[in-house]
């Protein structure tokens, strides 16, 4: 198991950022090596089921998932496994005032014993892709309109 976190403070509303966060469809906007995602069912809450498609850096891997935590304003854990690779992905929010929000991205990935390597390179280059992924973020909400 590999697990790899970054976090940066941004100043916007909580309530704001979680609604950017959790908007299904744009996690490819923002999120290391998502080229598409889809919710599977008509609302997120915890047990809604989503489906994301990996680049190739990824393997293309197609991962089915379960929101397996949702809780507004402050977190969405999505777990799901994409072949023998699994992984989890949680955004936590806390507030830091009227107009400040910390954002926390940790990505685990899981791996059978025999393709550790998979998993090591996965944490380096999620790792290396982290840091941008939160400046894409950061872009995308400052362009939300109120």
């Amino acid at each position: 198991m590999t697990r790899v976190a970054a976090s940066v403070e941004l100043s916007h509303p909580v309530d704001r950022v979680f609604r950017v966060a959790t908007r299904i469809p744009d996690l490819p906007r923002w999120l290391p090596e998502v080229v598409e995602a889809q919710l599977l069912d008509p609302v997120l809450t915890t047990g809604s089921r989503v489906r994301l498609r990996m680049g190739d850096g990824a393997g293309g891997l197609v991962i089915l998932g379960t929101a397996k935590a949702y809780r507004a304003p402050e977190l969405l854990e999505i777990t799901g496994k994409g072949g023998p690779v699994g992984f989890d992905v949680r955004v936590q929010l806390a507030a830091k005032g009227p107009d400040a929000t910390r954002i926390s991205l940790e990505v685990t990935v899981t791996t059978p014993p025999f393709l550790g390597f998979i998993g090591r390179e996965a944490e380096r280059r999620i790792g290396e892709a982290l840091p941008a992924s939160l400046a894409r973020f950061r872009a995308l909400l400052d362009a939300e309109p109120d």
